[in-house]
């Protein structure tokens, strides 16, 4: 068993369970708490002081009351029987205590919990509150630990609550030693929904624990009397109270809600779901569930105009009116409808929960945030968000729900939401001895401390804080599910087939250590094993290792596709990696100049790294922490990997690896509704992973970047691919200001990934289908059937997606912004297909669109000596004297072009076209009296037309490969000039901004804003303009347009 079970260390994927049917599952192996990978300081400081108020809360205790049941926080009283005299303080924050590293209660478990003077008073024991809160710290202290005296304890505890279970219900007052059972007095002598609801996940996973499935039984009885009775009125939605002698739920003197009474069972409906991995035959639950979502939404969702709020009201039943009343138990809501999103396949249901969780998690801060103390009441009414009662009880869920939703958006501002709340507690609930509840937090001057500190303080509120400050791997959401006394269990593991699991045996007989009677046991019984996709997941950046970004199946007999397909990655077979020697071939100079440059990157990587690390944007000014700027994944640090291994920066490179390795998601992407650019992911994230790859040979970025890909096939449909996609929905769409036509540059620059990325898999699809294109060439076939406009060489920059043709009205034509890099793809694709007679119309596609350059929009400025590339109005053919910075990139174009030329006056042309243009181009700078570029200029006069210069690497990009074609070393002092003044004007302390008025240095000033494309090209380039011409070779590597750089194929030209 343990064979297929994973060890957790420090960079390790957590495993899941694997369940064997009447066996106790095996210790899985500690959980090694690393809280603080994956955070920036701000987040690593809220963690230290909310482990400083759990050290508080637990010094409290253990100095006055250790082993008792609570401590009073005021008083320090030692309160010894509250909950049966079981140390339910010290069990329920087990698990708290080992997640933030302060695991020092276990000896007290092994010796000294006893539970065999419980009911010898006469008392009962709460069924509910000892399952939840005993029974689930003690199975989560196991699991996390590994420590057989936690499971001892539990089954020890299981076994006594036993007879409290009859006919499909437990009896919510148990005496352990009479064995006599009741319901509580005030309840009209009937169950509860929350109770009798509420403990099927920790009876589950005492079964399988255990291997005794009589826990699971009993507990499932509830669930066969849901199923049988059905909701009320076809809700979805269940009264509170349940007749225990007729076996029905109450249908008078009742109500419906999913706060205090009813909370708990809706929650378990998801959760017992997800920890069984979801299992077929546990399908019911989540339609359970889903019904229950609907019932709320359609019976119990209301908005209080006034307040602008959503919340959700009791109904009394029968008669079904509503009460206009929220309790603050209520406010694990949006959690759970965040939580219940994960793992949804109705892309239409997600955005509807997702949506009505984020209103409500508003409604539940504002109970806090409207109060004096900054505390919540612990029930209000609407409208006016009415104190009903003001005691704020230490509770966890409205923390619990902001946990919930940061991890699955990544929006930072839960995060501060928690950490407001965290501050008021400190404030207004800390104690001598812990904290208490707040009376009156309605009145900071009337308010007061209760000598009251719930054990779930320390088990659910201060855990939910820490987690909520936490990167989302730690005790990620795919590998535990938390009771509801927030203690962690691992889940099962998703069952696949045995098949899978001998296919994938024989294919790598070294990695997985399956033992050859396991296997024998799984080909005759059919035993269904999980198999952990990640074949080795700690490897360092010296050795490659075989990574999966999620299960593959093998399949024993490969069909001939597949076997074409190996075909063709065969012929791009893995080379060796990357060396990076950038000081070979260059003088002291150079060297000095580079080491400035590396310097540069350092400077602006560690203001990332420290202030936004996994982030898509650090504020450079600031130092604010920008998490969703293109779809929250990373792109800043991902667009750097190819620019962290050039420069040699190792250690750098290998922490942002391990961040691609653990944190990494691309599943959050759509569920918030919003869309991504697929133009930016494709040459920012994708092209940064396919890059990393190459240089490395680290497959790790290779199965990312078929990840990404593959959610970014929908895209692609029609043969036609839309700028704005849901990756979730997969609703595509065009910018609604463009009229919603696409771009030139967008639809003509991905068609080198793609070409990459199918000669690294083998997969043609990325590139071309047989038979007919797709995706990235297909764009290609459109603009051969097409043809430019009036036969200029050049095309419009707007497409209609509808009618597969370009625009003839309300367009123009520009070498620079919305067409640049489809004219650069032209070219790059021929050379990165290495030159292939297949590919040669591309080549021609390019010349001919530099004589209609030369011809329609090359333009010499008599009074200033000045050569620049117009833009062209359509259908007037009217030009336009302006220029954009990002047009700059075209010098680097044509001396590129030139090299290897046959016609020779061609190549002449060429380039006396791109010594002319980069003179201009350099121009930019050095008439401003900042040494910086504007980013667009207006002819004759260079005319300051926006005097934003955006750290754009154009200009040098161009510069590098002037210098690479002609060995003039003006090219590098022109360079190093603007480096300079970059470092002079744009350097901030956290990185470098955008600098504005550069034409003005009184009124220049920094912009809060530092593009990716800053580190992955602007510094990049500037650090190879001052290499030798050997290091990334222009005749090995071609970059793409984020100068990414992909080595050619040189797999042979196709015969023709």
């Amino acid at each position: 068993e343990t064979s297929l079970l994973e060890y957790t260390v420090p960079g390790r994927r957590l495993p899941c369970l694997n369940i064997f049917p009447g066996k106790p599952t095996a210790a899985v192996g500690a959980f090694v708490p690393h809280p603080d990978v994956g955070v920036d300081d701000v987040q690593r400081s809220r963690m230290l002081a909310i482990r400083g108020a759990m050290q508080h809360a637990w010094s409290g205790y253990e100095t006055h009351a250790f082993g008792a049941d609570e401590v009073g926080p005021v008083s320090g009283d030692r309160k010894q029987d509250v909950w049966g005299g079981l140390g339910v303080t010290l069990v329920d924050a087990l698990d708290t205590l080992y997640i933030m590293g302060m695991a020092r209660a276990r000896d007290w478990v092994a010796t000294e919990l006893d539970f065999t003077h419980l009911g010898k008073d006469g008392d009962n024991i709460s069924v509910f509150e000892i399952t939840i809160r005993e029974l689930g710290g003690l199975l989560s202290a196991y699991d996390l630990s590994g420590d057989d005296a936690f499971r001892a304890r539990a089954v020890e505890l299981g076994d006594l609550l036993l007879p409290a279970f009859a006919n499909g219900i437990f009896y919510t007052q148990f005496n352990v030693f009479k064995q006599t059972k009741t319901m509580n007095g005030w309840t009209g002598y009937r169950g509860l929904l929350a109770d009798l609801g509420t403990l099927q996940l920790e009876l589950r996973r005492l079964s399988d624990v255990t291997g005794n499935p009589i826990y699971a039984e009993r507990g499932d009885a509830f669930y066969d009397i849901v199923q049988r009775e059905g909701s009320y009125e076809h809700t979805g939605l269940f009264p509170v109270h349940f007749e225990v002698e007729s076996g029905t739920f109450s249908t008078s003197n009742s109500l419906i809600t999913i706060g205090a009474l009813g909370d708990s069972f809706y929650e378990y409906l998801l959760k017992v779901w997800l920890y069984s991995g979801q299992r077929q035959s546990d399908a019911f639950l989540r339609d359970l569930y889903n019904d229950a979502v609907q019932g709320i939404e359609t019976s119990l969702l209301r908005y209080s105009k006034p307040d602008d709020a959503y919340y959700l009201q009791e109904v009394t039943i029968p008669g079904f009116s509503g009460q206009p009343k929220q309790d603050h138990l209520l406010c694990f809501v949006p959690g759970m409808l965040a939580l219940g999103t994960l793992t949804d396949t109705d892309p239409a249901r997600v955005v509807k929960h997702l949506d009505m969780a984020k209103k409500l998690m508003k409604t539940c801060y504002n109970l806090y945030s409207r109060q004096p103390t900054g505390l919540a009441p612990d029930i209000v009414t609407f409208p006016g968000f009415a104190v009903a009662d003001s005691r704020y009880r230490l509770r966890p869920e409205t923390v619990e729900s902001l946990m919930y939703l940061y991890r699955v958006t990544k929006d930072p501002m839960y995060q501060d939401w928690g950490w407001q709340i965290f501050k008021a507690i400190e404030k207004h609930a800390k104690t001598s001895f812990g904290y208490g509840a707040v009376l009156n937090v309605d009145s900071a001057a009337a308010a007061h401390v209760e000598d009251k500190m719930e054990s779930f303080f320390l088990a659910e509120t201060l855990k939910y804080h820490y987690l909520l400050q936490s990167a989302p791997s730690f005790v990620p959401l795919d590998k535990f599910v938390f009771n509801t006394e927030a203690h962690p269990f691992r889940t099962r593991c998703k069952l696949k087939s045995t098949n899978a699991a001998v296919e994938l045996s024989m294919q790598f007989p070294n990695r997985l250590k399956i033992p050859l009677v396991l296997v024998l046991v799984a080909l005759f019984v059919g035993l269904q094993i999980y198999i952990v996709s990640r074949l080795d997941i700690s490897p360092t950046a010296d050795r490659s290792f075989d990574a999966f970004s999620r299960p593959r199946r093998w399949k024993p007999s490969p069909s001939p596709i597949a076997v074409a397909e190996k075909s063709a990655a065969a012929n791009f077979a893995p080379r060796q990696k990357f060396i990076p020697l950038p000081h070979e071939g260059v003088g002291e100079t150079q060297i000095a100049r580079q080491d400035a440059i590396r310097r540069a990157m350092q400077h602006a990587w560690s203001g990332y790294e420290t202030r936004a690390f996994g982030a898509d944007e650090v504020a450079p000014v600031s130092g604010e922490r920008r998490q969703n700027v293109w779809g929250g994944i990373g792109v800043t640090l991902v667009d750097s990997l190819d620019t962290l291994y050039i420069m040699g920066m190792h250690d750098e490179f290998q922490r942002a690896r391990d961040w691609v390795a653990n944190e990494l998601e691309f599943s959050h992407l759509g569920r918030d509704g919003d869309t991504i650019s697929v133009f930016e992911v494709i040459i920012r994230e994708l092209g940064g992973l396919l890059s990393a790859y190459d240089l490395s040979q680290d497959n790790l970025f290779k199965a990312k970047a078929v990840e990404l890909a593959d959610l970014l096939l929908p895209a692609y449909e029609d043969q036609v691919f839309y700028t704005k996609l849901n990756v979730f929905t997969k609703r595509k769409s065009m910018n609604h200001w463009t009229h919603y036509r696409a771009f030139l540059a967008d639809v003509g620059t991905l068609q080198l990934e793609m070409r990459y990325l199918s000669d690294i898999t083998g997969n043609s699809e990325y590139a071309e289908k047989v038979g007919s294109p797709s995706i990235g060439d297909a764009f290609y076939d459109v603009i051969q059937r097409e043809g430019s406009y009036e036969h200029t060489g050049l095309f419009p920059v707007h497409f209609e997606p509808d009618s597969g043709t370009f625009s003839r009205s309300d367009t123009f034509v520009t070498i620079g912004a919305l067409g640049d890099s489809f004219y650069e793809y032209l070219l790059k694709v021929w050379l990165y297909s290495g030159k292939r007679a297949d590919d040669l119309f591309l080549r021609q596609l390019y010349d001919d669109a530099v004589a209609g350059m030369e011809k329609h929009l090359y333009v010499h400025s008599v009074p200033d000596d000045a050569y620049f590339l117009q833009e062209l109005r359509i259908p007037q053919m009217e030009g336009t004297p302006q220029q954009d910075h990002l047009l700059c990139f075209v010098p680097g174009m044509l001396a590129l072009g030139s090299v290897g030329e046959p016609n020779a006056t061609k190549a002449a042309v060429h380039l006396d076209m791109a010594t002319k243009l980069m003179h201009t181009c350099v121009s930019y700078y050095t008439r401003q009296p900042t040494g910086l570029a504007p980013d667009l200029m207006h002819f004759p006069g260079f005319d300051v037309l926006n005097s934003i210069y955006k750290l754009r690497p154009e200009t040098v990009e161009s510069l590098m490969y002037m210098y690479r074609v002609t060995h003039d070393p003006i090219y590098r002092e022109w360079g190093w000039a603007m480096f300079e003044a970059i470092e002079k004007h744009a350097k901030t302390t956290f990185g470098y901004g955008a600098v504005r008025n550069v034409h003005n240095l009184t009124d220049a000033f920094i912009e809060d804003k530092m593009e990716s494309f800053f580190l992955a090209e602007t510094l990049k380039y500037h650090y190879l303009l001052q290499s030798a011409p050997s290091f990334v070779p222009l005749d090995q590597y071609v970059f793409n347009t984020e100068a990414h750089p992909l080595r050619m194929n040189r797999s042979p030209a196709t015969t023709n």
